[in-house]
């Protein structure tokens, strides 16, 4: 991407307050400021901005084969409907689905054509995660077993997700500050140092084992598996990376830095001889993951519909909690069936291959952007191995900021042709 990838129409106030709704918005998105149901405030941002797009022949849309899996997903998503128990909830989610596929995508793409938006946009939603944990951090709300949450949710976990997308695009915007001048290379190493330590404290005062696990594959993607390093350069990053993590980790707990919420839950985890830490940290786990098995089997090509697993799951295992699946693939499949999990599986393989190649094609800062954003990505895939439905907005931010620098990456080095 560079200052010019695409030619827009001359800028003037008006054309101005796309780009102002979106990337500005960008600092509220994974905030979760709810105005009605699942509408939020970064929501309303969106829509204003697809109004003033829409006037101005500015929207540009996904390729083709990312709106054919949409398209899929949702057609399968609305028959599943007619199977719920409750059609509303599963409507509502089909509704921010295609609000997702069809508006914030293409409004994102459409706005963030150049490489300093793209920035823009990822410190913001940086600094606006950095801020909800920042809060939870001064004011220690806390639930049962001392877990700490996030004032947006009652749920802890999610204090502690963000940290897998957090640390490789700080560690990006670090890398990429060492283009600029002293002081604000300066600026941004502190701020990163901070962001970073607020990071992971979240994942320990949360006890997030999923965020604990998709904060340590983000950081190998990041770190270890970028593209063009080699066999043996890898090996020594991964190395160094664990010595540092080890080094790091363990001088917080022993200052007391962090706390041992997430400690004690990985061992109570793996203590067979705790019954209720069995029963309650993992056994629920299971049950759930046994009634969506059967409930697939059972019906694998319609689902029970969005958001509706989770009243007919005691139907398929007496013992499971009126819960969704904590397995996002299982949680689709049970929900939308097999058609309709292979269409979100299809945009999603097709997204990686995407973002994959434009890296390696790209120029350095560019190729820099794409992989951190294909490393958070990668964590967040890896937290929902363990947890239900990936719609909070900010998610699909980071796959459409993705998308916008792939095909801006593309313009750059078409216009800077072969390179030697």
């Amino acid at each position: 991407m560079s200052a010019t990838v695409v030619q827009g129409p001359p800028e003037t106030r008006q054309s101005q307050v796309p780009d102002v709704l979106v990337i500005g918005g960008a600092i509220i998105a994974p905030l979760n400021l709810l105005i009605l149901r699942s509408f939020s405030v970064y929501d309303l941002f969106v829509g204003a901005a697809l109004l003033y797009l829409w006037r101005q022949h500015r929207l540009v849309w996904p390729p083709t084969g990312y709106l054919a899996a949409s398209y899929a997903f949702i057609l399968m998503a609305l028959l599943s409907a007619f199977r719920a128990t409750h059609a509303v909830e599963a409507l509502t989610q089909v509704l921010q689905y295609a609000f997702i596929f069809f508006i914030l995508l293409p409004v994102v793409i459409s706005v963030v054509t150049t490489r300093k938006r793209a920035v823009v946009a990822i410190s913001l939603l940086c600094a606006g995660t950095l801020g909800a944990i920042a809060h939870a951090w001064v004011v220690r709300p806390t639930q049962g077993a001392g877990r700490v949450v996030v004032f947006y949710s009652e749920n802890p976990n999610r204090l502690g997700y963000p940290a897998a997308y957090l640390i490789p695009l700080l560690l990006v915007l670090w890398l990429l500050s060492r283009q600029v001048e002293r002081r604000t290379r300066m600026v941004v190493t502190v701020a990163v140092v901070v962001g970073i330590y607020l990071s992971v404290w979240a994942v320990s005062a949360s006890g997030s084992r999923s965020s604990l696990l998709g904060t340590a594959i983000a950081l190998i993607v990041v770190i270890v598996l970028r593209p063009g390093l080699g066999l043996w350069r890898a090996l020594r990053r991964l190395v160094a990376l664990v010595v540092i993590c080890g080094v790091v980790g363990g001088g917080l707990i022993a200052f007391g830095e962090v706390p041992t919420t997430l400690e004690e839950r990985i061992n109570r985890s793996l203590d067979s001889s705790d019954a209720s830490a069995q029963a309650h940290l993992v056994g629920d786990r299971e049950h759930l993951a046994d009634a969506g098995v059967a409930a697939f089997l059972e019906a694998p090509w319609i689902g029970a519909g969005l958001d509706n697993f989770r009243y007919v799951a005691p139907r398929y295992d007496v013992e499971a909690t009126p819960q969704l699946p904590h397995n996002l693939w299982l949680q689709l499949l049970v929900q939308v069936g097999l058609i309709g999990t292979i269409a979100f599986a299809a945009w999603m393989l097709l997204w990686g291959y995407d973002v994959l190649t434009a890296t390696r094609r790209a120029l350095h800062p560019d190729a820099l952007l794409l992989w951190g954003l294909f490393s958070s990505m990668a964590g967040i895939l890896t937290i929902f191995m363990f947890a239900p439905e990936m719609l909070d907005r900010h998610y699909w931010l980071i796959a459409a900021l993705a998308l916008a620098a792939v095909r801006g990456s593309r313009t750059a080095v078409a216009s800077k042709g072969p390179q030697p």
